[in-house]
């Protein structure tokens, strides 16, 4: 294993991963270049490499949480993020393949394959259908739950939809906030879904057409496959009072601080 290198795949051999040790600070550098799904967020590069295109992702941590990392004395979220890509594609859940850790405990940068894609606004507006989309957030979301995973960062900039617009498959990004809880709990899965919720609020879900409806419609048709039947009235109510309660705290606290609802 390379000097600065925490984590590596398989797939890396140490000809390469060499390089990318001494190389990954010229990624973040005048010439980076960026995400085409999240072209504002710096943290981000896409790299070309004998591999094909991969994504490098920057920490961005306060400087106290750089020297617990430094000490061993709390793990990277870098690190955390490639384990947890690890176990979700072991159980047949899609995200970007986890590649490598680059950079030392201090500055970790994650390396994953690039997979090209759009998030649900995008997919929308270049003329994924709506339904097709609900259907798709629905169906992964009680997979995902299924298989005893949450994710406490559940918003549209962390999902991410690759291929045929008729049949789009669902790639879970940023996994900084999935946490492996074993069975999920009522009050997990709102709190899941509530986060969702919220970006349903957005401006630009709503310039590509989302409206109040949409909501109940996503939410009866997670249900619909996290029970296995159809909601019945006493468990779909409760889900979106809840959802809805919270999402609306959220985006207050949000507008009170001058950011931006996503």
């Amino acid at each position: 294993m390379s000097k600065g290198t925490i984590r590596c795949a398989g797939a890396v051999d140490r000809a390469l991963l060499s390089v990318w040790a001494e190389t990954w600070p010229n990624w973040f550098g005048a010439g980076r270049v960026p995400l085409p799904s999240a072209p504002t967020r710096n943290e981000l590069a896409l790299v070309a490499t004998p591999l094909g295109p991969v994504v490098a992702k920057r920490a961005r941590r306060s400087p106290w949480k750089r020297t617990l990392s430094a000490l061993g004395a709390r793990p990277a979220r870098a690190v955390l993020a490639f384990h947890r890509a690890e176990a979700l594609r072991a159980r047949g859940l899609l995200t970007p393949e986890p590649l490598a850790v680059l950079g030392g405990r201090a500055q970790p940068v994650l390396v994953t394959r690039y997979v090209e894609g759009r998030g649900p606004w995008a997919f929308v507006d270049a003329g994924g259908a709506l339904a097709t989309l609900l259907e798709c957030l629905a169906r992964e979301l009680a997979r995902l739950h299924a298989a005893g995973f949450r994710h406490r960062d559940l918003k549209a900039p962390n999902l991410l939809l690759a291929g045929a617009l008729d049949s789009p498959e669902l790639f879970w990004t940023d996994l900084d906030g999935l946490a492996a809880c074993g069975t999920v709990e009522p009050r997990v899965r709102a709190r899941d879904l509530a986060r969702l919720c919220a970006s349903f609020a957005s401006a630009e879900a709503r310039a590509v057409g989302v409206r109040a409806g949409h909501w109940p419609a996503l939410v009866t048709r997670y249900l619909e496959h996290a029970l296995g039947r159809a909601p019945e009235r006493v468990e779909l109510e409760p889900l979106l009072t809840r959802t809805r309660s919270w999402s609306e705290k959220h985006i207050r606290r949000h507008l009170a601080r001058g950011l931006a609802v996503r």
